[in-house]
């Protein structure tokens, strides 16, 4: 028995490592062709971008190893089917689970090691790679510069360009500057018709030579009364060398540390964090509720009973004189205005608060989900390939890519549902494992039991025997009807 063990666990493990390091590239190249501008052309030395590479790799493992372990599994019993062994396994009187008992516990030890690598090793994978992203984008801000797109990483200013060409992007057209690094605010805008970017060889400074253009400041004059007309200069520049300071991102570390995220905490952290969200947004709530309370607290003036007062009139402002009444109609609604500006800020800051408690509980979640999800494909490929009796790339590779996308696009759609707190966390990341569970199952039954899943001639069997009857009926009316009548 242990021979069999060995042959099938050796028979899965080399298309299991293929699969997955094959998965993983096709998934790292995704997030290369998303961020190759950024990392291309930039002066960054290769080891960063050898680093960033390495952090995205094992962020993607948990996309990669459901599909290598459904496709692996889907192959090694399609094989064994195709090759009559698992014909011939059965035949000595070994059934299909003992057949899959190795397969099993390696899946179960391959789930358990998902978890801790999803709680240990993904969030410091996923802390520094956007740490190290952040850092290459921002090395180069000449180079960050993209036409039709503000660029606002160098403080005080925005640049805008429409079209950047010439060696090395340097020449520019159209240019737009914002300049509000002044104090007084965005008082002077620069436009030009064409520019030239060099950076100085001590890499301190960014000079951009604008040509043919025009400058628009605005003016502060030192009387009051005058500010209300707003002045302003118009200045014409056949050239023109604007200078940007660029020591804060040559001082910067590529390797400095930034933010961290949901999905850059382990099971422990998440919970901490959550608890201490949850306890935020109940005192913002209590906060909330005694400014509400103060802002309609009224209380009953004390009278003195000897005082004659004159019977009031049923209208409460008709008892008021005209001065008093419009006096009042303005402050209520004033404070109208003022507790409905109030309720909807505190109302934007709710929803954002429980939203961020909410993407805390799904990455909590995901820890395990993703972990189980491993299992579910399992059982599903390895049945499956023993129904089907077709190894190699072919046919299971369709089968298996079909039935991951079903898996992955109605696990986003669940959790997307659980980020927008329609569904509560735990149906949100665990609802398309619940669905694909039973159908593991059954695939196992069929399988264990030689179903003929997908023999057309068992699913065309009962319409042939409607179809029969019916003709037979037929038929009976035809002789009926020419039979001689006496």
């Amino acid at each position: 028995m242990y021979k069999i063990d060995r042959f099938v666990l050796r028979s899965f493990l080399r298309p299991f490592l293929i699969t997955f390091f094959v998965m993983v590239f096709f998934l790292l190249m995704q997030f290369v062709w998303k961020y190759v501008n950024e990392l291309v052309g930039r002066g960054i030395e290769w080891y960063y971008i050898a680093e960033l590479l390495f952090y995205t790799s094992a962020t993607v493992v948990p996309l990669a190893l459901p599909l290598a372990v459904l496709l692996s599994s889907l192959m090694v019993m399609g094989s064994l089917g195709e090759n009559n062994e698992l014909a011939a396994l059965k035949s000595s009187g070994i059934s299909l689970l003992r057949v899959l008992r190795p397969l099993m516990v390696f899946v179960g030890l391959l789930s358990v090691g998902a978890f801790f690598f999803a709680n240990n090793v993904i969030p410091v994978a996923n802390f520094e790679s956007e740490s190290l992203l952040d850092n290459i984008r921002n090395a180069k801000p000449a180079l960050s510069i993209q036409p039709g797109v503000f660029f606002t990483g160098i403080e005080g200013y925005a640049i805008k360009v429409d079209e950047k060409y010439g060696p090395n992007q340097s020449k520019l057209r159209k240019v737009l500057i914002y300049d509000h690094s002044r104090q007084g605010g965005n008082t002077k805008v620069v436009v030009a018709d064409s520019g030239k970017m060099r950076i100085t060889e001590d890499q301190r400074f960014l000079n951009i030579t604008l040509y043919n253009g025009h400058l628009y400041e605005e003016q502060r004059p030192q009387k009051r009364e005058a500010r209300d007309n707003h002045p302003l200069v118009r200045s014409d520049f056949q050239r023109n060398l604007m200078r940007f300071d660029l020591s804060a991102f040559n001082d910067r570390d590529l390797d400095a540390k930034s933010r961290k995220e949901h999905d850059m905490l382990n099971v422990r952290q998440l919970t901490q964090t959550a608890d201490s969200l949850r306890k935020v947004f109940s005192d913002r709530r209590e906060e909330f509720t005694g400014q509400m309370k103060k802002r309609y607290q009224f209380e009953r003036p004390k009278v003195d009973q000897r005082d004659s007062l004159p019977p009031l009139k049923d209208s409460i402002l008709a008892n008021l004189s005209l001065p008093v009444r419009r006096r009042v109609i303005q402050n209520a609604l004033r404070l109208a205005r003022s507790t409905k500006a109030y309720y909807s800020n505190a109302a934007t800051e709710y929803t954002w608060r429980s939203q961020i408690i909410t993407r805390h509980l799904l990455e909590w979640q995901r820890k395990f989900s993703m972990s189980f999800a491993v299992i579910v494909l399992f059982f599903i490929g390895a049945p499956l390939g023993a129904i089907i009796r077709k190894g190699g790339m072919g046919l299971p590779v369709v089968v298996s890519v079909i039935i991951f996308i079903l898996y992955h696009v109605s696990n986003f759609s669940f959790e997307k549902l659980g980020r927008y707190e329609i569904w509560d966390p735990f149906p949100a990341m665990w609802t398309a494992n619940l669905i694909l569970l039973p159908i593991g199952i059954w695939l196992t039954y069929k399988a264990t039991t030689d179903s003929t899943l997908f023999n057309v001639d068992t699913y065309l069997r009962p319409f042939r025997k409607i179809w029969s009857i019916f003709a037979g009926l037929k038929a009976r009316s035809v002789r009926e009807s020419a039979a001689p009548r006496q």
